[in-house]
């Protein structure tokens, strides 16, 4: 019998950006935090290529958690203890590695083995690397994407847009989501979705490079992210009030439509962004860092949009970590706290002036169920329809209000999901 090839030695570099994402996942999973806050309290380091990978290998792993997970329940007699969360991760960064990234076996193997050796969970290196080898061999096939949704919330989208619908949101949530762009003017490689919006290709990651962009040209946002401003209509000249405002995309959108915008935000570190977005894009917005449950503003203004606290499930398909840290209970107190964010920012606005509710949220009681609420409650409120003039497909029009889900779009890249309800003070 030939002799196989020795093993390529391990890269030292490639190791780091493992053991980095493998701390990613532990935060994220572990402990239940996003990514950005992951991100924040673990700054990747190495190299540009090292700190790449190791995203990469983080959002694929989370991205495809429920698909890694079924093929893992395969290879074990039962499942592995909570306690060996980490050894689990590391099975589900090596199968991610060998099905999807393309990574060569002997380095999805051997460097995921070596990383295990490194914990305190070592002891455990053998049984990594001998179902890591025999999932090299059989390579086998992924289940269909929607099983990569928590069971529960699975269930809640059925009930609410029907099994369908959601198997082809998470169809379109396992794909590298394209990099929109709010530009009136075309731009080399992106195709227009409407007159405010463009379309570039996923590979597209170096913002920064592309022409413009230190000008202060154009503003990244996702397409949905773009309509929940258009119900407003014509700003200009108004005095506008952006809630919950940071990183300031919709700010943005407001003021270069003409409004005197005033961008208000809880925490100084989104407000520091949202400055040198602004400042990039050469617009003045007066900025104030406060909470909206506590600010008292010095005008009543003709516009508000309240972009609330939410539980992000719409961002599924950029964000895949929301669906799998999400508490049911989380729904129903973010749900009252909307609510009462809602009725201070109605006693912010003049009589005949309109404010816009939206949440990146697929859940309804954070999006219809909270405009019935509202239009009950509030005897001088009456619902502004969405206009057809706003170029918002109709597919994405509900009884008058916004509803975008992920399949929207889909053979063009989908969108995220949102809610947008637009009311007018009587």
């Amino acid at each position: 019998m030939p002799k196989k090839p020795p093993a390529k030695p391990i890269h030292k570099a490639q190791l780091s950006a493992r053991a980095q994402a493998w701390g990613l996942l532990a935060t994220m999973l572990g402990e239940g935090r996003t990514l950005d806050e992951a991100l924040h309290n673990h700054p990747l380091r190495g190299g540009e290529a090292d700190q790449r990978f190791a995203m990469l290998l983080a959002l694929t792993t989370v991205q495809h958690l429920g698909q890694l997970d079924a093929l893992l329940a395969g290879y074990l007699d039962k499942p592995l203890p909570p306690k060996r969360l980490p050894i689990t991760n590391a099975l589900r960064m090596g199968l991610a590695q060998l099905l999807l990234l393309d990574t060569p076996p002997h380095a999805a193997v051997n460097e995921t083995v070596e990383l295990v050796k490194t914990s305190k969970d070592g002891g455990l290196a053998g049984l990594v690397n001998a179902i890591l080898q025999k999932a090299a061999r059989e390579r086998p096939t992924l289940p269909d994407a929607v099983v990569n949704l928590p069971a529960w919330l699975r269930a809640r989208w059925e009930a609410a847009y029907g099994a369908d619908t959601v198997r082809a949101m998470a169809a379109v949530a396992m794909q590298r989501p394209p990099l929109d762009i709010n530009s009136a003017t075309d731009m080399d490689g992106a195709t227009r979705l409407d007159a405010h919006m463009l379309r570039m290709d996923a590979a597209h990651d170096a913002v920064e490079t592309l022409a413009g962009y230190g000008e202060g040209a154009f503003f990244i946002q996702d397409l949905a992210a773009s309509y929940p401003v258009r119900l407003l209509g014509d700003v200009r000249e108004l005095q506008v009030l952006d809630l919950c405002a940071a990183p300031g995309g919709k700010a943005m959108q407001l003021a270069r439509a003409g409004g005197f915008v005033t961008a208000l935000d809880r925490s100084p570190g989104r407000m520091k962004r949202l400055k040198e977005n602004m400042a990039r894009l050469q617009l003045g917005v007066n900025v104030v860092t406060g909470d909206v449950l506590e600010w008292q503003p010095n005008r009543a203004y003709d516009a508000i949009l309240l972009d609330a606290p939410c539980t992000a499930t719409g961002t599924w398909r950029r964000h895949p970590e929301v669906v799998q840290i999400l508490d049911e209970n989380d729904i129903a107190e973010l749900a009252k706290l909307q609510r009462r964010m809602l009725e201070r920012a109605w006693g912010f606005l003049k009589p005949g002036g309109k404010l816009v509710y939206c949440v990146c949220s697929l859940e309804p009681e954070e999006g219809e169920a909270q405009a019935a609420w509202f239009l009950g409650a509030q005897a001088d409120a009456a619902l502004v329809p969405v206009d057809a003039a706003s170029e918002i497909p109709a597919e994405c029009i509900t009884s008058g209000m916004l509803r975008t889900l992920p399949s929207h779009l889909a053979e063009r890249g989908g969108m995220d999901g949102f809610f947008a309800v637009c009311f007018l003070k009587r």
